[in-house]
């Protein structure tokens, strides 16, 4: 009798990890948004140390769906010096596509009410008339007659532009005084709308949304982490002189007594004195004119008309 021994061998599942990174370059927002990825797999295999005909797998075929991330980044490392009364004072951001996919993004500017600047101090003003506008490439910094887009259209993935916030100040502000803002950006589809995030599982052979950037204002509500939004921090920071103004006399001399002890009697020679001084660290204070007429006071001879009633 002759017996018969068997191996039995188990062929397991075998799991082949595959990261979506872009291919042969290297880009940060990875394989681009509804791209096909293709895959075939083969088994070559032998019984009894012959080679057996290749076996090949189905032809896999997924989309990569849409990772909708973004940066907003402040290029000024101080506070925007402003001078009150002046116009067009520009804050400078950098908004960067890292998603996967080309956005529009909708752009504005959220005042800080009461907290803590970018750069340091209390915020405590607002500008006057504040407005968002996006760098044409026509000439490098805002012109005001060249960057008139409020909105990012088109932007590529990897792909970034600068974005301004431009404020005017009127008069009366103090110098120290701080103005501080977010530039808030939201990506939108290329046709303007808002964007929804896909719930649930995985809808293979279609392309799903996942939102995947980061909360920029720290929790303070101008956007969270994976809302399609993000924002960063600037200030303005007023530069105003600081000027006091005084006037005061002095008693030169009178009829009676000459120089000592001089009593402002009528014939008496007296002195105006008028002292203005700007407070340390304030702005300089240029083409000063000061006006004092003291016509009412002094008589056609030179001497202070005095009431002798």
């Amino acid at each position: 009798m002759k017996i018969l021994n068997f191996n039995k061998r188990l062929l397991g599942t075998i799991a082949a990890a595959l990261l979506l990174g872009g291919g042969g370059t290297a880009y940060a927002a990875g394989t681009a948004s509804g791209t096909t990825i293709s895959n075939q797999a083969s088994v070559d295999y032998k019984v009894s140390t012959i080679d057996q005909p290749t076996i090949n797998s189905n032809n896999y075929q997924f989309v990569v769906d849409t990772k909708i991330d973004l940066t907003v980044s402040t290029d000024d490392v101080a506070a925007v010096a402003v001078t009150p009364g002046s116009n067009d004072n520009v804050m400078t951001f950098t908004v960067t596509n890292d998603g996967n996919a080309t956005q529009d993004f909708n752009l504005s500017a959220a005042a800080l009410a009461g907290g803590t600047g970018a750069f340091g101090g209390t915020d405590n003003i607002d500008g006057d008339t504040v407005e968002v506008y996006v760098e044409s490439g026509a000439t490098v910094g805002y012109q005001s007659g060249e960057d008139t887009a409020t909105a990012i259209d088109n932007l590529a993935a990897d792909a970034n532009v600068k974005v301004y916030i431009v404020t005017d100040f009127n008069t009366g502000y103090s110098d120290g005084d701080i103005a501080s803002y977010y530039l808030v950006a939201e990506a939108r589809a290329t046709d303007g709308s808002a964007l929804t995030e896909t719930a649930g599982a995985d809808t293979e052979g279609s392309v799903d949304i996942v939102f995947a950037d980061g909360d920029g204002d720290g929790g303070l509500g101008n956007d969270a982490s994976r809302d399609a939004k993000h924002s960063s921090q600037d200030d303005y920071e007023v530069a105003a002189a600081n000027l006091t103004f005084s006037k005061s006399s002095n008693v030169v001399s009178d009829p009676f007594n000459g120089t000592t002890n001089p009593k402002r009697i009528p014939g008496a020679v007296v002195e105006y004195v008028l002292t203005i001084s700007n407070g340390a660290g304030a702005a300089t204070a240029t083409d000063i004119t000061i006006s004092d007429s003291l016509n009412a006071e002094i008589a056609t001879n030179g001497t202070l008309a005095f009431n002798t009633q």
